[in-house]
């Protein structure tokens, strides 16, 4: 009976080293997610930016290729 309670008892340990074990890699894995978030809204920010300025540039691009024409009058 005592050789069963000691089985039993080197069985929860194990299970208890298993538990600690992936309760701090459920924690590492929060931290991680938690950084990518912040990354990912810092970089979707930056691409709405990097969107305006390019469809600003666009414009500028088609003004100044519609005013050489009106001066040079050529296409």
């Amino acid at each position: 009976m005592a050789d069963i309670l000691d089985k039993k008892d080197q069985e929860i340990k194990k299970l208890n080293e298993a538990n600690k074990r992936l309760v701090e890699e459920n924690s590492n894995f929060q931290i991680i997610s938690k950084g990518h978030k912040e990354l990912n809204g810092e970089l979707r920010k930056e691409l709405d930016e990097v969107k305006e300025d390019n469809k600003k540039l666009a414009k500028q691009v088609s003004d100044y290729q519609q005013n050489y024409i009106r001066i040079d009058g050529k296409k």
